[in-house]
This record gives C-alpha cells, structure tokens and sequence, in this order.
C-alpha cells in the first residue's frame, strides 16, 4: 500500500469535496486553522465551532484560569483526548497523540502567565487572540484543542459527507465538549472507518498548514499603525530618515521593511502592541489574514 494513501483513495472518491482528503496510513501536516474559523463562521459549520471554542475558553479562564485554579484546571484540560482520528499533526506517523497531563500542565501555566487571560480580558476567549498572543501555544496545541472541543460538530459534518458520497459508516461513542452544561459528554455518532477505526474530516476551508503569525502580525502593526506614528512625529524616532522616505512630489513614504525589523516583538510581547492600539487590531489582522494569506488547502 502506497504510503500517501488516502480517504479518497481509500473510498473510491474521484471529485473535488468540501472536506479535507487526509492520509490514513500516516498524519497530515495540516492543522485546524482558528483564523480560517472567525474569518469563515458565516457557515454553519464554522459558526457552529467558532461558538462552541469561545464558550469553552470562556469557561477555562473564568472560572480556572482567572482565579489560578489548578487541579480544577487540569482536569478539564485532562479530558482533551487524542485526536487520531483526525489524521492531522506533525507526526509522520499517525500515533494517537493527544494532550496528556503534561501538555495540560502546559496549556494551563502558558495560559496562567499571560497578563490578559489571568486578568479575564475577553479577547482571549476567542481562540485565534489566544494562538496569536500566548506563548506556549501553537497551532498544533490549538488544533488539538479544537478537534476535541467540536468532536462532534466535525462528526455530523464527516456523516453529512458520507451520505453525500455513499460511504459506509459504522456506530462509535465519541467524547466532546458540551457547551450546555459547560462540561464534558459523550453521545454514539456515525462515522466511516479504516482498520477498524473511526475516521473524521473536517472542512477544508479551515485547515491550513504551517503558519508563522507573529511574524504576520509585528508586519501588520509596522504597516499600518507604527509607520504612521513615526511619519506623524507621534512616535519619536533618532534617524527619521531610515523609516520615512520622502518622494519628489513631497509625500512621505514609511520604509516599512526597516520598521519591521526595528519594532517587531516576539509572541509574548505582542500585547503591547494590541495594549498601545486597541483590540480592533486583532480585528482588522482577521482580514488582513483572509485578504493576504488564502487557504493552502483549498
């Protein structure tokens, strides 16, 4: 067997499809992308998972986070299982990692030492704000969160495309997060298999691979909020001239390459900039995201 072997390959399915066609035999390196969600959550699908993430960060740093609730922390952390099923992630072969109680250690303390989620500030109760801003979490964390949060969203959805596509399924209990009663349940969903074991897709409009956000945002911000200050005398500057070059006709240009590179900030200090220009930075780095970096998967 080949080893990109694939759900279509698998299924016999020979068109283009809403879902992301995954390896079986190994993980893809792709991911469950929260800006591809926000930017995407006029679907019923993303509006479904946007939604339910938000209500279950809101509960994690209200009522753990926030009052440094540990052990209480951990353990709704602790029911973040592994993801297999999913077939995403940065291991070439496909092994059942989740988030044991080392990684909730992790999520939790990344979480905790962040000024804006241990103050309850609620632009980290969207989980795109909380991959941009908390050092410690990354894309992979991220998705993971989110593939167990939504389970059973990406389920109803992965049977939707199996009627769509005359896939057999079988009869599986899943676990997910059940934002009703603000914790963890079970319920049996239909699902196609591999070897045996469930499978499950997810949109391809909100995966993506490899992203350095950072580094997009400190660019972002250079652009289009420091260059002005710095042309507007607003921020002082010793060598005007590097960052402000001035045309023929008399109009200032910002050298945005060299704001960049003098102003960036690493993950952790990025709230100073949302800080010194307002949340609707966060906002318009959304768009400016769906506008300049399109999907990969797509």
């Amino acid at each position: 067997m080949k080893q990109n072997y694939t759900f279509n390959d698998h299924f016999g399915i020979d068109q283009s499809t809403e879902y992301l066609n995954i390896p079986l035999d190994q993980d893809l390196k792709a991911f469950i992308c929260p800006f591809n969600i926000v930017n995407t959550r006029h679907d019923s699908i993303s509006g479904s998972v946007y939604y339910r993430n938000k209500s279950f960060l809101e509960k994690l740093n209200r009522e753990y986070i926030k009052p440094n609730k540990v052990k209480d922390g951990l353990v709704l952390l602790s029911n973040l299982h592994e993801s297999n099923e999913y077939h995403l992630g940065y291991s070439g072969v496909n092994k059942g990692k989740g988030i044991g109680s080392d990684k909730a250690t992790h999520i939790f303390a990344s979480l905790r030492n962040n000024k804006f989620v241990s103050q309850g500030i609620s632009v980290t109760n969207e989980s795109q704000n909380v991959l941009l801003l908390v050092k410690g979490i990354g894309q992979d964390n991220m998705s993971d969160i989110i593939s167990n949060v939504c389970r059973d969203i990406f389920a109803d959805f992965t049977y939707s495309q199996c009627l769509k596509h005359n896939i057999p399924t079988s009869e599986f209990e899943i676990n997910y997060y059940n934002s009703d009663v603000g914790y963890w349940d079970s319920k049996k969903k239909n699902l196609p298999t591999y070897n045996s074991k469930p499978i499950i897709l997810i949109p391809k409009n909100i995966a993506t691979g490899e992203r350095e956000f950072t580094s997009r945002y400190n660019w972002f911000i250079a652009k289009n909020n420091i260059s002005f200050d710095i042309i507007n005398g607003t921020l002082k500057v010793s060598d005007f001239g590097k960052y402000v070059k001035t045309l023929s006709n008399g109009d200032r240009k910002a050298m945005v390459k060299y704001v960049f590179e003098d102003f960036k900030k690493p993950k952790e200090e990025l709230i100073e900039f949302v800080i010194q220009y307002g949340d609707m930075t966060l906002v318009d780095f959304q768009d400016y995201i769906k506008e300049n970096f399109p999907d990969s998967f797509e």
